[in-house]
């Protein structure tokens, strides 16, 4: 087992390589979905069932987590992706047949992330290191493979969209076996079986969802469209790279000064300014003011992902005792993330279908508004018992 800092390194190579995976496939999916000959209702439900994957699978993993060892499950998990998404290159253009697979990778690619997520905050508390200052390694894996995409599919075609996302989940694969992992003792399973339910009665968990799902369904039309979108207003794949790639650079320097936000301003202002600057940065897209004023709006993206995201899972994490830690953040990404996410893109597919690029926008931009409202049932005072942190 890896000792010290070979442990953080793991971790920020797994973040890396997993990211780089991902960001080949985000800024590219809807595209190579076009050239399959999808129309925009298909591309809608195929993204939808990338998102869906991660309503069911994150908390079956996190399940099994309390009966087989992650030292197991997580390398599994990234074998199953590997060996699900290679039967892309067989589907051909039939709906049918492509979202079959599509479920099926999308189930094993969403089930490790949170695990790791857990494991790296726990990590992080153990050893004195941020957990931003290791998931933004993600994020700079996702810029360098959405700049490196852009670049291939101008040279070569979406022929190249499929092989370099194989390649890239292999690496993960072969991280994911270095991991500085902590099985559950059999008595903490146990505890995790018998003390969850009753961490579900607080209702400002429920706020907190409910918020987290809106807020994520109205990137809905981001991850399916915007690169159409941006082709759409006379810009090639580079731009497109280059747009997805700066967005995630304000990420990165959101997670590495993130925690110092959080402990000057306070979770309740990060989140409710991640919702306003989202709805902000929907609304002007939706506009199409001109090419700067869209590049200026990609930097939003520190809000509308990296801020709520840390904001999210410190909340949930602190909410939540050491042994039920894994369940809790699965719970998180597979309402808001899985079932958010995938509410969103399908409505992105029938709004972009009836209202265009713009009306689509600007659905996402009063969704994104309209949640921050929920925002104050999950900040106010517990009323009882019941509503303590797990």
């Amino acid at each position: 087992m890896l000792k010290g800092r070979f442990e953080g390194e793991a971790l920020v190579a797994y973040y890396f390589l997993y990211f780089c995976a991902l960001g080949a496939f985000m800024p590219y999916w809807g595209p190579w979905l076009q050239a399959r000959g999808q129309d925009a209702l298909a591309i809608g439900i195929l993204t939808a069932a990338v998102q869906f994957s991660k309503v069911l699978a994150p908390n079956v993993w996190g399940w099994l987590l309390h009966y087989l060892p992650a030292r197991r499950l997580i390398p599994a998990a990234g074998v199953a992706t590997l060996l699900s998404f290679s039967l892309l290159f067989f589907a051909g253009d039939h709906f049918a047949l492509l979202l079959l697979v599509t479920v099926l990778f999308a189930f094993f690619w969403a089930a490790a992330l949170p695990l790791v997520d857990t494991f790296s905050m726990a990590w992080a508390e153990r050893h004195g290191r941020r957990y931003g200052r290791i998931r933004l390694w993600g994020s700079i894996g996702f810029i360098a493979l959405s700049l490196g995409m852009g670049a291939l599919v101008a040279r070569w075609g979406l022929q190249s969209f499929l092989p370099t996302i194989t390649l890239f989940l292999l690496f993960v694969v072969v991280a994911s076996r270095y991991l500085p992992l902590q099985d559950h003792h059999p008595q903490q399973a146990a505890e995790g079986q018998g003390t969850f339910l009753p961490a579900l009665r607080d209702s400002r968990l429920w706020f907190f969802l409910a918020a987290g799902i809106l807020e994520q369904s109205s990137h809905g039309v981001y991850y399916a469209f915007y690169s159409i979108y941006v082709e759409q207003h006379g810009h090639g794949s580079l731009s497109v790279g280059v747009l997805w790639a700066l967005a995630v650079c304000a990420e990165v320097l959101f997670f590495w000064f993130g925690e110092r936000v959080l402990a000057r301003w306070g979770i309740a202002l990060c989140f409710s300014s991640a919702f306003v600057l989202t709805a902000l940065r929907w609304m002007v897209i939706a506009w199409w003011p001109g090419f700067v004023w869209i590049v200026l709006v990609q930097t939003l993206h520190a809000a509308s992902y990296a801020a709520f995201h840390l904001a999210a899972i410190h909340w949930v994490f602190a909410r939540f005792s050491p042994a039920l830690r894994a369940r809790g953040i699965a719970l998180y990404a597979s309402l808001v993330y899985g079932l958010g996410g995938g509410l969103g893109s399908l409505a992105a597919g029938w709004t972009w279908s009836h209202w265009g690029g713009s009306g689509a926008f600007l659905a996402a931009g009063i969704v994104s508004g309209s949640a921050a409202l929920l925002l104050f049932g999950m900040f106010r005072p517990a009323r009882s018992g019941l509503e303590k942190p797990a």
